[in-house]
């Protein structure tokens, strides 16, 4: 196997030249951006960044203007969009649920679609629910759903498909301490398997202990993309959020304008 034909073999996702806006706001302007088969890669940036407009983009539910997509070797076109959405599973913020279904026949609705054995979908489906939290509200309507369960079970939905790339978008909003730590053992474990997972986050903590490679987007672009031995030259001086500021300008106000407290 050539040089080029391994380097792109290796990459899970290749972004080049993607434009996106909505009205005159342009979200993502020439876009450019690889991300490495079975690593979990963080996307962090201000809000505005256009982290979500990706992650939407690269799902299927929003379409760019400009650009080329490649997931799994496969060029992000109509002709291959279905097989590449067998690859894909995502959770998304806010989830993408159906209102009126009950935790428990939503979960049956996605292995549905994906064909997961009869024999093997109870079994998963309870191993989840019960890992996660769950299992007392699986007969309740989906609607009635505090923000943290729908988040978890839109991450059960996920897994259940057993995808090749997994986008989560700020999947840890809302969710309690325990569950975190449980939806990241889970991550763990699929990462052993080859998964590559794709992660926004505002909590750049959880992205510094997790992901592999980083990207911080800022105002449509990638300003910086921080594999691991180049986090952890600058993290032997600094942490994720002083290097996240670093790269995107932050400017901090006077504390003497809190004076008053």
């Amino acid at each position: 196997m050539n040089e080029q034909v391994k380097r792109e073999t290796d990459q899970a996702i290749r972004i080049t030249g993607l434009r996106k806006s909505y009205g005159d706001t342009m979200i993502l302007d020439n876009f450019s951006l690889s991300v490495p088969s079975g690593t979990v890669f963080g996307l962090i940036g201000p809000n505005g960044a256009g982290k979500s407009t990706l992650i939407g983009i690269l799902t299927g539910l929003l379409d760019s203007e400009e650009g080329e997509i490649v997931i799994n070797g496969l060029p992000l076109t109509e002709e291959n969009e279905i097989n590449i959405k067998a690859q894909i599973a995502s959770v998304l913020q806010p989830p993408l649920l159906f209102e009126h279904f009950s935790s428990h026949d939503f979960l049956h609705y996605i292995c549905d679609i994906y064909e997961v054995p009869a024999a093997e979908r109870q079994k998963r489906m309870e191993s989840l629910l019960d890992f996660l939290g769950l299992s007392e509200f699986q007969h309740a309507k989906i609607s009635k759903l505090s923000s943290g369960s729908r988040k978890k079970l839109s991450f059960c939905a996920a897994i259940l498909s057993e995808p090749e790339i997994l986008f989560l978008d700020e999947p840890f909003e809302s969710i309690d301490v325990i569950s975190i730590g449980r939806m990241k053992t889970i991550l763990n474990r699929l990462q052993d398997k080859g998964v590559t997972i794709v992660i926004t986050s505002h909590i750049l903590e959880i992205v510094e202990n997790m992901c592999d490679d980083i990207a911080i987007l800022h105002e449509g672009e990638v300003i910086a993309y921080l594999d691991s031995e180049t986090r952890r030259e600058l993290q032997e001086d600094a942490s994720l959020s002083e290097i996240f500021e670093h790269y995107v300008g932050v400017e901090h106000p006077r504390e003497d304008v809190l004076k008053w407290l």
